[in-house]
């Protein structure tokens, strides 16, 4: 069984890992988000170098409009730097291997459909909040990416939030949910810490941040649901690990159906199966789905 090394670029952190051929995590480990693409490049050539598994090819998952096929990145995103250069040649050179690049949100949803929550569903939707918010669109099994290659950029939606501020339904990110909390606290805090936060602070100003937050989603979520009507709309990203969450999200989603009297479809808001590991198992799909090996 061949054994690949496979990258999930973030905003934060640059996660990798040693997966076989059947989808399983035989090592990984997680490094800062370097500040320049040539930082970036050095670090992977480290780990490629460092790692005691041999291994067939090299697999990406990075936030943007990626064309798999080219190795461009156009879009927008958590890492201004990898938008320009040809990721995909690039690394080939460096790493002599091949490579396989995609979204980080599809990858996601490929790991979802291949092994996870959605392998018995046809149509789904994926919305994977993290630093920024990305999303996939699942047609009869296989990524519909639309003809700009952004079907699923749910984070760049036109939204007026609950607070009553226009902008986009990138606010729902954990990034900007702690950029704002952190404001009213005067010190920086992380997403994980965040989370631990809420469920003991009685702050006043925080807890109604935080009803704003889940009302903004379902009204995110109801929106989607009736303009592409799928079987599941899944949820990756940090926060898929916290049942909690998922199912207040779930609360408040089924709160906003109620009140709406034209709207009798409530969406059935699920978990990723594999959570954290999604983008690193479904970068693995798509390199199997395409390599040359």
């Amino acid at each position: 069984m061949k054994n690949y090394l496979v990258f999930d670029l973030g905003g934060t952190f640059i996660k990798y890992g040693v997966l076989s051929s059947n989808g399983e995590i035989i090592e990984n480990s997680k490094f800062k988000t370097p500040k320049s693409l040539d930082e970036l490049y050095k670090n992977m050539y480290k780990i490629k170098k460092e790692i005691s598994y041999e291994v067939s090819g090299v697999a990406l998952s990075c936030p943007g409009a990626v064309d798999s096929k080219t190795g461009f990145i156009g879009g927008v995103s958590a890492l201004p730097y990898i938008h320009g250069p040809n990721l995909k040649k690039d690394l080939e050179e460096l790493l002599d291997l091949e490579v396989h690049i995609e979204n980080d949100a599809n990858c996601a949803a490929l790991a979802e459909v291949w092994l996870g929550e959605a392998k018995d569903s046809e149509d789904v939707v994926f919305i994977v909040i993290g630093t920024g918010v990305g999303g996939a669109i699942v047609k009869d099994k296989k990524i519909h990416r639309g003809k700009n290659l952004h079907a699923g950029e749910f984070g760049i939606m036109y939204f007026e939030s609950e607070a009553g501020v226009p902008g986009t339904w990138g606010r729902v990110s954990v990034g900007q949910l702690t950029k704002r909390i952190s404001r009213h606290l005067e010190r920086e805090i992380e997403g994980l810490e965040l989370f631990n936060f809420i469920e003991k602070t009685e702050d006043e100003v925080i807890l109604k941040e935080m009803e704003q937050w889940y009302s903004d989603l379902a009204k995110g979520i109801l929106t989607i649901q009736y303009v592409y009507d799928p079987e599941k709309i899944i949820i990756g990203g940090g926060i898929s690990s916290n049942l909690s969450i998922i199912n207040m999200i779930q609360e408040y989603v089924d709160k906003l159906v109620k009140k709406l009297d034209v709207a009798t479809i409530y969406p059935e808001v699920k978990a990723c199966k594999f959570n954290n590991d999604s983008n690193l198992i479904g970068a693995l799909y798509n390199f199997l789905e395409n390599s040359n090996l």
